[in-house]
């Protein structure tokens, strides 16, 4: 238990450090909610990525692999098209007309962009923006409350309560930048575990065939794209609803939020390379993750 006591110490005094560091470069309003643009294409995409899926990848993706098996791969091909469209199509050209506008938020932009001759768009907009926001935050609170349930036996209540204040010390004192730098450490470290783990796993079990057998004995539709009963009407809609997961990329405001602080396009045109890739590696690792666990725990 010391162990895991000293990681949690060490996580959070980097993020204690991040949200310090990142509050003696606020100047200026501008610094404090896009980080004075000056995000490199690393931070951003690392950060856009990482805060899009976070909680919902560890747990919610790694889940799903665990109960659909094979089939839940789809939504790896979804985040790659989600995070593709937004990327590729989309970034740099709101970039551009970001900076055009003089924007710091989507919804600043949004109203510079279509001229409204009411504040309806922009009161609106605030108002799904809240109702959803909250509910996103709300998700990734009840993701640290569990972690902490699970890793340090903690009440779920107090672990929930816990997280929720280092969060807010770290943002409040550091704004966006801190935000973005501590998305940067938390994708790395993301990045590393999900792939390292199914590695791990993998080489500590005998061979493929095995696995794929033990699969099969468990539940035939493991290890089906389609799902139980192969390939239906009823599973393809299953399998287009996993794919369109990826939409979310393409209406983020998070998202959409580190596109306004990219330093510029050139940042963008390499960032989307990191972004896709890191993507696609953290997903189909959360997901082989989610299978191997449900061989490994149920065999």
């Amino acid at each position: 238990m010391f162990e895991r006591y000293s990681m949690i110490v060490l996580y959070f005094s980097v993020l204690m450090l991040l949200g310090y560091l990142a509050s003696r470069r606020i100047h200026s309003m501008n610094d404090f909610v896009i980080g004075g643009k000056s995000l490199s294409f690393w931070v951003a995409a690392f950060s856009a990525q990482a805060t899009g899926e976070s909680a919902w990848l560890l747990l919610g993706l790694t889940g799903m692999g665990a109960m659909v098996g094979f089939s839940a791969y789809w939504v790896v091909v979804g985040e790659f098209l989600g995070g593709a469209a937004a990327w590729f199509l989309m970034a740099t050209r709101f970039k551009r007309l970001s900076d055009k506008y003089d924007s710091m938020t989507v919804i600043d932009f949004m109203v510079s962009r279509f001229k409204p001759k009411t504040h309806f768009l922009r009161m609106m907009s605030a108002v799904v923006l809240t109702i959803f926001v909250l509910i996103y935050i709300s998700a990734q609170i009840d993701a640290t409350g569990s972690a902490f349930e699970t890793f340090l036996e903690w009440d779920y209540l107090t672990g929930a309560i816990v997280g929720f204040v280092f969060v807010a010390i770290y943002c409040i004192a550091g704004g966006f930048l801190a935000a973005a730098w501590t998305d940067m450490f938390q994708g790395t470290v993301m990045l590393f575990c999900l792939i390292m783990l199914p590695v791990v796993a993998f080489l500590s079990l005998s061979n493929a065939e095995s696995i794929y057998e033990g699969l099969y004995a468990i539940e035939p539709g493991l290890i089906s794209m389609w799902g139980p009963g192969g390939f239906n009407l009823m599973n393809l809609s299953v399998v287009i609803g996993m794919g369109l997961i990826g939409l979310g990329f393409v209406g983020s405001p998070q998202v959409f939020a580190r596109f306004i602080a990219i330093k510029s396009e050139k940042q963008i045109n390499r960032g989307k390379w990191v972004a896709i890739v890191f993507t696609v590696l953290v997903d189909f690792s959360a997901v082989s993750i989610g299978v191997l666990g449900r061989y490994i725990f149920t065999t």
